[in-house]
């Protein structure tokens, strides 16, 4: 069983890689978490519990005028039309380990200031959305991959969606200052 993951993980590393280098560079900018106007949301909502915690956070983005896209990962194979998020499963997933489908591909088109992986915990799918996403600022769990986000998140309760917001938003909070010229 380890010989096909490894194959699984060497033709997804292989495409992931090219896919990185055909992109264009991306135009990295200094993004501040109160001046960003988009954010893209990627969080596993396959616990109830944690989807609800990312909605709620998405509502709190949104009350604050940003323009917030999401991305929920189910760990199954069942689909249901119930959701009112893009989202992606098991079935989306193929023999490779790449995510794909109409939802990932929207999500991936759509170009944002900000992309927060809402999730404590690393995701070999989500890590390759998240790399492949356009954004100024990538925003994850802490990952041995370094090319998936700039700012990387080691939480210590590694399965709290609001621990790792919590640790998030005091971080930016902290790297956002504004400094004004001073008086000559």
């Amino acid at each position: 069983m380890d010989i096909i993951r490894n194959i699984q993980n060497y033709f997804r590393n292989n495409t992931l890689k090219s896919k990185l280098q055909l992109q264009k560079v991306q135009q990295r900018k200094r993004v501040n978490f109160e001046e960003a106007q988009t954010v893209g949301l990627i969080f596993d909502a396959t616990d109830n519990d944690k989807r609800q915690t990312a909605l709620s956070y998405a509502e709190k983005l949104s009350k604050l005028g940003k323009k917030v896209k999401l991305l929920g990962f189910f760990d199954s194979k069942q689909d249901s039309p119930d959701f009112t998020f893009g989202y992606f499963n098991r079935k989306n997933i193929d023999w490779a380990l790449r995510p794909g489908g109409k939802s990932v591909e929207t999500f991936l088109q759509g170009a944002y200031d900000i992309l927060i992986t809402l999730n404590p915990l690393t995701n070999q799918h989500v890590e390759y959305i998240s790399a492949l996403a356009n954004a100024h600022l990538k925003i994850g769990p802490s990952t041995n991959n370094i090319y998936c986000y700039d700012l990387m998140i080691d939480v210590r309760n590694k399965n709290s969606v609001m621990d790792f917001i919590r640790e998030m938003e005091q971080l930016l909070t902290k790297t956002n200052i504004k400094h004004g010229a001073s008086k000559v």
